[in-house]
């Protein structure tokens, strides 16, 4: 998964894992709570990409999903665990507001 030019986690170093790029480090927020989050059933073969073009249009916005569950690595999905999908204004919202 490339890390779009607008995320926060652009340019900071990658590792590979299992063939798959991901952060070499990232920096997973505080929990918060989301009262119009869905929530979605993780099957195999589902991609964090994937889920955020499925929820919001654009595959770039992964890391929110990412960020919402604590997961440290895209590859952190594990078939039948819930994950929270925030809504589109909090995905699409500007950092630090």
């Amino acid at each position: 998964m490339a890390v779009s030019i607008y995320s926060r986690y652009y340019g900071l170093a990658t590792v590979v894992v299992d063939g798959v790029a991901s952060l070499a480090e990232r920096v997973t927020p505080p929990q918060q709570d989301y009262p119009d989050a869905l929530d979605h059933v993780v099957t195999l073969g589902d991609a964090l990409d994937a889920l955020a073009y499925r929820y919001y249009g654009r595959e770039d916005l992964w890391w929110r999903i990412a960020d919402a569950n604590a997961l440290s690595f895209p590859t952190d999905l594990t078939p039948g665990a819930t994950l929270t999908i925030p809504p589109l204004s909090v995905a699409t919202r500007s950092l630090g507001r």
